[in-house]
Parts: C-alpha cells; sequence; structure tokens
C-alpha cells in the first residue's frame, strides 16, 4: 500500500541528522565517471547491443552523469560503432575509451571519436611480472609513449594504475612523476582491480598520491566489491581528497562487480553532504534499465533502489512509521522520487488495519477487538497461500543463469575449429 503521508509531521526533512564533518580533504563537489557501458558489460555472460549502448548512455548523460567509461574500441567494433553513435546522438557527457597505451588501441579510441582516453596498464610487481613479462622501467617507457600518442591525437587523458592497491609505492610514485604531468593528464584513477582494499588502506593510498600529484590532476576512485567494500572504499577515497570516482548503474562489473552508482551517490549526499551533479530521481529508472539489458536482476533488499527499501510490514515499525516516519527510514523516498509503502502481512500489526480502512475511507474509529479479529484474517490468509510460485520463479532464474548468461557454447569453437581445419587439409 502506497502512502501519501496526510496529517503526518514533515516527510524527508528532518529524517537524517546530517552530513558529517567531512574534514580537511573532502572536497566539496566529485566528478562523476560512470563505467557501466564498459566494466559493466565486462561481467560474464552479459553484453549489449549498440542501440542500448545509446539508450544507456543518453540516459546517464541526462541525469548528469558528467563522463562515460563508454567501451574498449581496440577489443570490439561493435564498441567503435557505439561510441560514435554516442557522439550523433549529442550526448552531453564526455565519451571515454579504454585504452592500453599502444598504437593500435589508441587508434581504436580515435576512430570512435573518443572525447577521453582511460589509459591503463598493471602497476603490481605481479602483474607486471607475471602476466606481462616486463619490469619496472619498460612499463614506465611503454606508459609514457602512450600518453604522447594520446596528447597527439588531441583527446583528453586520463591515466589509470591498474591494481594500484597491489602496488609499490614507489613505482606508483615513480610514474606519478613521469606521466602524470599537469596540462597533460585530466585524471589520476586508483584501481582497486581485485577488490582487496578496505577504507583504511584507500584512503592511505589516496593521500599518498595526493601529496606527490599535482594538484590539478584529479585522483579518482575504481573499486570492485569482492569483499563487499566497493562503495565503502570509494567514499574513502573520496574522504582522502579523490575528486572524482567512477561507478557502475547496478554495481555490475567483474566478479562481484564494481562500486554502484546508487549506493555512491546516496552516501555522497546524505552522509557527506558533497555535491556530484547526479539526478537521483533518475537512478530507478537506469537500475531498471540496466537489469532488462544485462539480465542481472537485483534483491528486493539492493540498497537505495531495491524494491523494499521504501516499504514496511513489522508491526511495531510501522506503528512508529504511521506516528513519524523518522522512526525507522534515514534515506528519504522522494530523494529518488519513490513512494514510501506500507505491505499488509504476517508480521503486520493492528495499526495498519486501521491505516487501511481509514485511507480507504472504509472507517475511521475501529475498536481494538474488530481490529485484531482483522488482522487474525491478513494473518491466516498469509498462512492459506502456498509457495509454488515461489519454487517457478526460482527455477525460471536458474535456468535464465544457465542460458542467457552463459556466453557462448565451448561447441561453438570446436566445431568451427573443426570446420577450419578440414577447409585447410
Amino acid at each position: 500500500m502506497d502512502t501519501d503521508d496526510r496529517a503526518q509531521p514533515p516527510q524527508d526533512t528532518a529524517a537524517h541528522p546530517g552530513p558529517a564533518d567531512p574534514g580537511p580533504l573532502m572536497p566539496a563537489a566529485v566528478d562523476v565517471i560512470d563505467c557501466t557501458l564498459r566494466d559493466g558489460e565486462q561481467t560474464p555472460g552479459v553484453w549489449f547491443t549498440v542501440a542500448e549502448k545509446v539508450e544507456l548512455a543518453t540516459m546517464l548523460s541526462e541525469a548528469g552523469v558528467l563522463v562515460l567509461d563508454a567501451g574498449f574500441p581496440a577489443s570490439s567494433g561493435a564498441d567503435v560503432e557505439a561510441l560514435q553513435g554516442m557522439r550523433q546522438a549529442g550526448i552531453a557527457a564526455a565519451v571515454g575509451a579504454t585504452a592500453r597505451p599502444v598504437q593500435q588501441d589508441i587508434a581504436a579510441a580515435r576512430k570512435a571519436q573518443a572525447d577521453e582516453v582511460f589509459l591503463f596498464m598493471p602497476t603490481s610487481d605481479l602483474r607486471l611480472r607475471e602476466t606481462l613479462g616486463i619490469t619496472r622501467d619498460q612499463a614506465a617507457r611503454i606508459m609514457r609513449a602512450g600518453v604522447d600518442e594520446v596528447l597527439g591525437h588531441g583527446m583528453g587523458l586520463n591515466i589509470v594504475f591498474e591494481d594500484a592497491t597491489r602496488a609499490s609505492p614507489e613505482h606508483m610514485a615513480r610514474l606519478v612523476d613521469e606521466v602524470c604531468l599537469p596540462g597533460e593528464v585530466s585524471r589520476l584513477i586508483l584501481a582497486d582491480s581485485v577488490g582487496c582494499a578496505h577504507p583504511g588502506s584507500m584512503r592511505a593510498l589516496v593521500r599518498t598520491l595526493a601529496e606527490r600529484l599535482d594538484p590539478a590532476i584529479d585522483i579518482c576512485a575504481h573499486t570492485h566489491n569482492d569483499y563487499g567494500l566497493a562503495t565503502a572504499n570509494t567514499l574513502a577515497a573520496v574522504e582522502g581528497g579523490a575528486r572524482a570516482i567512477t561507478c557502475t548503474v547496478n554495481g555490475i562489473g567483474e566478479r562481484a562487480g564494481n562500486a554502484d552508482l546508487a549506493e555512491c551517490l546516496a552516501s555522497l549526499t546524505h552522509l557527506h553532504g558533497v555535491e556530484h551533479g547526479v539526478d537521483a530521481t533518475a537512478l530507478p529508472r537506469l537500475s531498471r534499465l540496466v537489469e532488462r539489458i544485462s539480465g542481472i536482476h537485483m534483491a528486493a533488499t539492493k540498497p537505495v533502489t531495491g524494491g523494499n527499501v521504501y516499504r514496511h510490514e513489522s508491526g511495531l515499525h510501522v506503528d512508529s512509521m504511521l506516528k513519524d516516519v523518522r522512526s525507522y527510514e534515514v534515506l528519504p523516498p522522494s530523494w529518488v522520487g519513490a513512494e514510501r509503502g506500507y505491505v499488509l502481512g504476517k508480521h503486520s500489526g493492528t495499526s495498519l488495519v486501521r491505516e487501511v480502512l481509514r485511507r480507504t475511507g472504509t472507517a475511521t474509529d475501529v475498536d481494538d477487538d474488530t481490529a485484531r479479529r482483522l488482522l487474525d484474517t491478513v494473518k491466516s490468509t498469509v498462512d492459506g497461500w502456498d509457495k509454488s510460485g515461489h519454487d517457478a520463479a526460482h527455477a525460471a532464474k536458474e535456468r535464465f543463469v544457465a542460458t542467457a548468461l552463459a556466453g557462448v557454447s565451448p561447441d561453438v569453437v570446436v566445431a568451427e575449429y573443426h570446420r577450419i581445419a578440414g577447409a585447410q587439409s
């Protein structure tokens, strides 16, 4: 049952004690970079069509997101087409392309008509040595060459320290000195690529590199959610002085996903008082769109945009909420354009029964005995329901994950190999 909250205390205006003291390093505002179109699409089994990418980019831009990490053009011709489509659609957000510091990647970003490049390279010794087989010196030279290539094409430049949370501080300090020069680089993005940071370590990393970095260059956090700390680590980075954040809608992304856009914005707004320029009422629509096109469906308890976030059933809670909504609600539903709701169910109390009768214009004065009898009817109705619908929905979800999110069958590769091998013999 949705509510209109008539004859209640002022709604959504004093439900929170107010933002905490921001501290000396926290910025007044941050740039929001959304990477749903790139990192979000890298979720195993997820893929977007060109039309879906342009639609999502348009909606993100209209919501006020400043920059889009919109794709990896060197890895996909469809990404080149999608980025070009975003430019043709005339979106206000800057369209960014992810690229390695190699000529072909940067050429692909230019072909895609990217405004900015997210130039990334591993910084940890593990990744440099074990997966790339190069030294720190070689890595620094490669990155510098990539920087020069991007600047030569006149595109904006963001440097991404991949695996920064497992990298040597000395190596990152050297890279800051050699490749993060004012007038060349807009942002330094510190990627917690495997989600191993915690808020204390992320805050310290940002502060350490900020002391080394020219203040004209913004530090940005890019976090993953392997320990469920992506949002917390993003906020810790802002507390440490980061002036930009990256997020994905619904937190989709590699493995356990990325920092969630809605969660980060709600916390920045209501807990820290930091401006971000994004229209929060667009967040539910963005969430539903990404659910549909990704196939990754959110739980009802998903913070900020979940279906149950602004609904209440427990009798004690509802009784308190009907007296003052601040009792059990700190994030106002109006912030995202939602309505508060009360649910008649197994855990309801007589207060909600009376409220239902009042709001439907059925009765305004109900005695205790009648209210209890009506509540018994509610509870017996719930007890009489079967749960076959739950079983069917769960089975459908399992089938969907096993098919739509499974990727291409290995049999396709094997069969094509045999066809090619046979044609060559």
